[in-house]
C-alpha cells in the first residue's frame, strides 16, 4: 500500500516537472505571436530613426537675418496699436519689412500678431505673412523659388510634433521637387524646423508605429496599448531567457537560439527603459509660467537716445507695466530703469531670483539646455531648485528643468539605455551604427522565432 502510494507520488512529481518547461514554452509561443510582430515593427522604426536624422534637410543659413540699423523711431506705438483695436499684449517689437517699419504685437491667445504701420498707424495684417515668407527664404537660401503654400500653425501634429515646443509658427512650403517646408517664428525671427517630403513620410511611419501617435486622441488608451505591447515583449523575452538555458535544436531553432543570446540584453534594456519613459512622462508635462501681459495704452514713447539703433522690444515688467529693451551700438539699455540695469537684472526679475543670483549667457544648446528648447540666446539664472533659462527679449522663462529623483532616473535611463547617449563621444554616426546593429539583431531574433511558429503551424495543419 505504501509502495503504491510512493510510486503514484513519484509519477505525479515527475509529470509536474516535465510539464513546467512545456508550459513555459507554450506561453512563449502564445505571447510570441504578438511580441514578434511588435518587436519587428519597433526594430524597423528604430533602424529608421538614425536614417531620418541623417537625411533630414538642413537650413542653408543658421543665423537669423541681420535687421540692420533702424532709422527714425515713431513715438506713438501705444496710440497706433490701441486705435487698431489692440488691448492686452505680451510683446511689442519694431520690425523692418522691406524698407518700412512696423509694430508687431503678440497676443496671449491669438495665433496671428497684430501689425500696424509704424508711420501711419494703419492695420496691415498681411505684412506678417510677407515677413514669414522673407524669413523662410533667408533660412532656405531660396530668394527666387516659388511658394506653394503659407499657413499659420497653432497646434502640434505628426509633421510638427511637440518636441518643437514653439506655437504659433508659420509654415512656408516652397514649390521644389522635395517639397521643402520651413517653419519660422515671426515673434523673434527665428528658425524652428525644416522638413521635406521624405522626412514627412519617415516621421509619419515612426510616430504612428513606434509611439502609436494615431491613438493620441485618446491618450489613456494609447498609453495602455503601448504598455501592453511592451509587456508582451518583456514577458516573451524573460520566458525565452529561461528556455535558452536548456535550448537545443538545429537549423532555424539553432539560429533563433544564437540570435536570442546576442539580442536579449538589448531587447530588455530597450523595452524596460521605454516602459519607464512611458509611465513617468505620461500626462501633461510641466507648464512654464506664461509671459506677463501689459496694456498697450500704457506704452510710453521709446527714447533710444543717441547712437545707432538695432532693436526695440517691450515686454511686461514685474508690476505689469511695459518695459522697453533698447539695443544700440553701445549696448543694451532698459528705459525707465536705474542706470546700469542690464539683461542679467531683467533675467533675475523674470525668474523670480534674488538680486545676487548668478547669471550666465547660454549661446548654444547642450545637456542642461537642449535643442528641444529652441530659443537662443538665453540667460541661465541660478536658483535653489535648479537653473532657470530666461529669454529677456520675449520676457519669458524658456526652460526650468527642475526634476524629481524619479524624473532624473527616467531621464538617465532613456538617454543611456534607450538612446545610447553615453556613446556620443565616439561620434554620433558611429553610435548610430551600433544602435542599428542592435535593433537589426532584435529584428532577426523575432523574425526567426516567427518563422519557427509558422513552420510549426504548417506541420500541425498538414499532420
Amino acid at each position: 500500500m505504501a509502495s503504491a502510494f510512493l510510486s503514484q507520488r513519484y509519477i505525479l512529481e515527475k509529470n509536474i516537472k516535465t510539464k513546467r518547461p512545456a508550459t513555459a514554452r507554450q506561453l512563449h509561443r502564445q505571447i510570441g505571436w504578438v511580441a514578434a510582430f511588435v518587436a519587428m515593427a519597433w526594430a524597423i522604426t528604430g533602424f529608421l530613426h538614425p536614417i531620418m536624422s541623417w537625411t533630414a534637410p538642413r537650413p542653408a543659413v543658421q543665423a537669423p537675418p541681420n535687421p540692420g540699423q533702424i532709422g527714425t523711431v515713431p513715438d506713438t506705438p501705444g496710440q497706433f496699436l490701441a486705435s487698431s483695436g489692440q488691448t492686452g499684449t505680451v510683446q511689442v517689437r519694431l520690425v523692418t519689412v522691406g524698407d518700412r517699419a512696423y509694430w508687431f504685437s503678440s497676443f496671449p491667445s491669438e495665433p496671428r500678431k497684430g501689425v500696424v504701420d509704424a508711420e501711419t498707424g494703419a492695420s496691415v495684417p498681411e505684412v506678417e505673412t510677407a515677413h514669414a515668407i522673407a524669413l523662410a527664404r533667408h533660412y532656405a537660401a531660396l530668394p527666387e523659388a516659388d511658394i506653394r503654400s503659407v499657413e499659420i500653425v497653432d497646434r502640434f501634429s505628426t509633421e510638427y510634433p511637440e518636441i518643437n515646443r514653439l506655437l504659433p509658427v508659420w509654415r512656408v512650403t516652397f514649390d521644389t521637387p522635395e517639397g521643402l517646408a520651413v517653419y519660422v517664428d515671426t515673434g523673434m525671427d527665428r528658425l524652428v524646423a525644416v522638413t521635406d517630403g521624405r522626412r514627412r513620410a519617415l516621421l509619419f511611419v515612426f510616430q504612428n508605429v513606434h509611439t502609436l501617435k494615431f491613438l493620441s486622441f485618446a491618450e489613456p488608451l494609447r498609453v495602455a496599448v503601448l504598455a501592453g505591447l511592451i509587456l508582451s515583449v518583456i514577458a516573451t523575452s524573460l520566458i525565452g531567457a529561461a528556455l535558452l538555458l536548456k535550448a537545443k535544436g538545429r537549423g532555424l531553432r539553432k539560429a533563433h537560439t544564437l540570435a536570442a543570446w546576442a539580442a536579449l540584453p538589448f531587447i530588455l534594456t530597450f523595452t524596460l527603459s521605454g516602459m519607464f519613459h512611458l509611465l513617468v512622462t505620461m500626462g501633461p508635462g510641466k507648464v512654464l509660467p506664461a509671459p506677463g501681459v501689459f496694456q498697450v495704452a500704457d506704452l510710453e514713447a521709446p527714447r533710444p537716445g543717441p547712437g545707432s539703433l538695432y532693436g526695440l522690444t517691450t515686454t511686461a515688467g514685474p508690476d505689469g507695466k511695459p518695459v522697453w529693451r533698447i539695443e544700440t551700438a553701445g549696448g543694451i539699455a532698459y528705459q525707465g530703469q536705474a542706470p546700469g540695469y542690464s539683461d542679467a537684472d531683467r533675467a533675475r526679475a523674470i525668474a523670480g531670483a534674488s538680486a545676487d543670483a548668478d547669471v550666465s549667457l547660454v549661446s548654444r544648446f547642450g545637456r542642461d539646455y537642449s535643442f528641444a528648447n529652441k530659443r537662443l540666446p538665453v540667460l541661465k539664472v541660478a536658483g535653489e531648485g535648479g537653473p532657470v533659462f530666461v529669454d529677456v527679449r520675449e520676457g519669458l522663462i524658456a526652460a526650468a528643468p527642475e526634476k524629481t529623483a524619479l524624473q532624473a532616473a527616467e531621464s538617465w535611463s532613456f538617454d543611456v539605455l534607450h538612446k545610447w547617449e553615453v556613446l556620443r563621444p565616439i561620434g554620433t554616426r558611429n553610435r548610430d551604427y551600433l544602435l542599428m546593429a542592435a535593433v537589426a539583431g532584435i529584428f532577426l531574433t523575432a523574425a526567426l522565432g516567427l518563422a519557427i511558429q509558422l513552420r510549426r503551424r504548417r506541420k500541425q495543419s498538414g499532420g
